[in-house]
């Protein structure tokens, strides 16, 4: 049993969380990619995160979904952050990969954040502002469908590296254990227009609520639990949310479990081979129909923190 003592404090938080757990969310498909591991991931989607863990860290991520569908989804991932000298300014970029069916896009993003103490009287809590901008190339090779009809003219011409720059901000309070965001990572709605039709593709917002928090279950904090939840708005899109539990055990690896309200749950597993380098793994089922025709979704993180002298304030397990 988890004694009231260790719960108490920022236990906001925590209500939030479990109100979100409540919430009737329905979930649908987006522009946007989403991951299991979105904890490990924060910087593709909030600006405001760069730099916030005091050190330079690299973070790879691969997410498989769906396999055994021919074209199903796949997307890669690389974000390195870093401060500057003063604390107070980070930055980062993302760079990331996404395919699914004839549609490709390969972006690149920088971030800058700006922080300022919470509360001069309270050690470590942060608000940090964040700006990000970049672009993404977008295709789709249409041409090279198999349909029904083949003077569809929607299908008769491919869209070749579409340009689509963009910029988005982000807010984030946070501290040594906890962190509650919102951003909007792209504002520009890009048009995809194809020249042939009268068709017409084109971006929407996305809006990010995030938040996570850890508490210590053991005494000693040997066990340690962290719930977070991630929810999602696009334009003319049902709200979308996933929650999550994990237990740190020993400083050492993460166990958790998680579910995306109407489409899907499943586990994570992730180990700290050193103070500096994790590894992860994540495997989820949907709950749709099409689940007995794929043979689930596969996602595979590395992060490494490089210390370049400046070590964090705690050189344990980075929880955000």
């Amino acid at each position: 049993m988890i004694k009231r003592t260790y719960i108490s404090k920022n236990g906001n938080l925590l209500a939030l969380v479990v109100l979100l757990m409540l919430l009737p969310f329905v979930g649908k498909a987006q522009q946007d990619p989403v991951f299991t591991q979105y904890l490990n991931n924060v910087l593709t989607v909030q600006p405001a995160y760069a730099g916030s863990q005091g050190t330079l860290n690299v973070t790879a991520l691969s997410r498989q979904q769906w396999v055994g569908f021919d074209g199903a989804p796949s997307t890669n991932t690389l974000t390195v952050q870093a401060p500057l000298n003063s604390y107070n300014v980070g930055l980062g970029v993302s760079i990331m990969n996404d395919s699914w069916g004839p549609v490709k896009q390969n972006g690149i993003y920088f971030d800058y954040a700006y922080r300022v103490r919470a509360n001069r009287y309270r050690s470590r809590q942060y608000i940090s502002f964040g700006l990000e901008a970049g672009f993404n190339l977008y295709e789709a090779r249409l041409t090279g469908l198999q349909i029904n009809d083949p003077n569809d003219p929607v299908f008769a011409q491919d869209i070749n590296y579409k340009f689509l720059p963009n910029f988005g901000v982000g807010v984030m309070w946070h501290g040594d254990r906890f962190f509650l965001g919102i951003s909007v990572p792209k504002i520009l709605r890009n048009n995809i227009q194809k020249e042939t039709t009268d068709l017409s593709q084109k971006e929407v917002l996305h809006f990010y609520l995030m938040g996570a928090q850890v508490f210590n279950v053991s005494r000693y904090g040997t066990l340690k639990f962290k719930p977070s939840f991630l929810v999602r708005y696009a334009e003319n899109s049902p709200i979308s949310a996933d929650v999550s539990a994990q237990f740190l055990l020993s400083d050492k690896v993460w166990v958790g479990a998680t579910y995306r309200y109407q489409n899907s749950f499943g586990g994570l597993l992730q180990f700290y081979i050193n103070p500096q380098l994790k590894i992860g793994y994540a495997y989820d089922m949907t709950t749709m129909s099409e689940a007995h025709y794929n043979a689930g979704t596969h996602e595979f993180m590395v992060s490494y923190d490089f210390d370049l002298g400046r070590r964090r304030r705690r050189m344990g397990p980075r929880y955000f």
